[in-house]
């Protein structure tokens, strides 16, 4: 740099090591461009800042970002380096048939007869513009089998993507009814209890990094066994074995976390507008708004916090089938310490809290031991971590038995968090809920 330069200029930018992944994607993740000027303060900053955004692309399992030539007039050269993941993933599938790890454990014994087998094939980065392929084949308990595709970028300006998929799926298990606030299940190994079609197409645009617009066309058509109908006549409603419908669904998100899997700074807020029945001769008339926020702070001394708020709503506000009627305890809308309970209902809210602490952050290598030049880098980050979650569902017409509907819920503890690989998260965890009982639960989540 020249004596006393406060003002440097990029003079161009450059990537190494990206064998299948376009150019083009990459330089429409950065914020920083051939021409553009910046304080030299600000340099390292947005070095850092710019890595982030293309290891969010979740196609590396490594990047640095530095400037490789300084030229005279204070101009300067950034070099992009990257370590590209393995896109294929033929992977036998071994996965449980209940809501978690949790349940299965210690409520079902570990049973091997509720796990699914199968083979998944991932097919990532499939043209270079992070567009994905998935096949599914599932077997054993549960029968699955599914084909999509998604890419984030069908025109020149990279601001458009499409999607569709196409599923099928049954099961000779089945949920009849909630009790003392668990699913009550019958199950019959000789017949399939369920069967699920359901198709979609979308288109997404995203004229701004940091935001996108959703909008998918989806068709659903279950049906139920004879005595599904019969034992539980609010199954589907009216006593019916079928539930058809067409449903259209607009989400919006802007996402402004540092890191996508794990983040410590930055918020994220997502709204989703769902219609299910579009057709008059549609025999499900239900509609949802849903909306989330994150917010995530960072502190001196490796401190940050985790603030999470949701909360959905149903209309009209009328009786809805049984299967229809999930709220808290399904998928990541659950106060934790509730692991084994649901809370079924038509509305709920959620406000989830943490305070993390980072004990280690260390590259592991392993050289030549693994053969995936892109993994024998072996990147760890644990953190401490203490939460306290709130959450309620309201539950007008399947309350009856049922402890958890229509109260606060109130569950608190500390878990030990582990991130490898910049996208695999381990959480280990002992909550406490208002009822007075202790749990140790586990949550492993890979991807984005």
């Amino acid at each position: 740099v020249e004596p006393g330069a406060e003002w440097v200029y990029i003079d161009s930018i450059q990537i190494q090591g990206n064998r299948r992944t376009r150019h083009r994607l990459i330089l429409r993740e950065l914020d920083i461009h051939p021409g553009d000027s910046m304080l030299l303060s600000e340099l390292p900053e947005r070095l850092e800042r710019n890595r982030l955004r293309v290891l969010n692309l979740g196609l590396f399992t490594n990047a640095s970002t530095y400037v490789s030539r300084w030229q005279s007039g204070n101009c300067l050269v950034v070099q992009i380096d990257v370590k590209e993941a393995w896109y294929t993933y033929p992977a036998p599938v071994f996965e449980l048939a209940d809501r978690n790890f949790n349940v299965w454990w210690h409520e079902f014994n570990r049973s091997l007869k509720r796990v699914n087998y199968g083979v998944n094939w991932f097919q990532m980065n499939l043209t270079g513009r992070r567009d994905l392929l998935r096949a599914t084949a599932n077997f054993g308990y549960t029968n699955r089998y599914e084909l999509a595709y998604t890419t984030p970028a069908i025109n020149k300006a990279q601001t458009l993507g499409a999607q569709m998929g196409i599923s099928f799926s049954r099961l000779h298990e089945l949920p009849l009814r909630t009790e003392d606030d668990k699913p009550v299940f019958y199950t019959d190994p000789n017949r399939w209890l369920i069967e699920r079609r359901q198709w979609n197409a979308g288109l997404t645009w995203r004229p701004q990094f940091f935001d996108q617009h959703t909008v998918v066309l989806e068709y659903h058509r279950n049906t139920v066994t004879d005595f599904i109908a019969e034992a539980q006549p609010d199954f589907f409603l009216g006593q019916q074995r079928r539930q058809r419908h067409f449903s259209l669904v607009y989400s919006f998100v802007s996402d402004h976390r540092d890191i996508r899997p794990y983040p410590l700074k930055g918020f994220y807020s997502r709204v989703d507008l769902r219609w299910n029945g579009l057709l008059p001769s549609d025999n499900l008339k239900l509609g949802r708004l849903r909306a989330e926020w994150r917010q995530y702070y960072s502190f001196k001394h490796k401190l940050s916090t985790e603030l999470i708020g949701a909360a959905r709503v149903s209309f009209p506000g009328q009786k809805i089938p049984y299967y229809n009627n999930q709220a808290l305890g399904y998928g990541n809308d659950l106060v934790r310490g509730y692991e084994y309970y649901v809370a079924d209902g038509l509305h709920f809210g959620l406000f989830k809290s943490a305070l993390r602490w980072q004990l280690l952050d260390r590259s592991f290598q392993f050289g030549k031991i693994i053969p995936l030049e892109s993994y024998r880098t072996f990147p760890l980050k644990i953190y401490l971590s203490a939460h306290n979650d709130f959450g309620y569902a309201r539950d007008p017409y399947y309350q009856s038995g049922n402890y958890m509907s229509n109260r606060v819920l109130w569950g608190y503890g500390i878990g030990l968090h582990l991130m490898a690989y910049y996208d695999k998260v381990a959480r280990f965890e002992v909550s406490r809920n208002d009822l007075g009982q202790t749990g140790f639960y586990v949550n492993v989540t890979s991807g984005f």
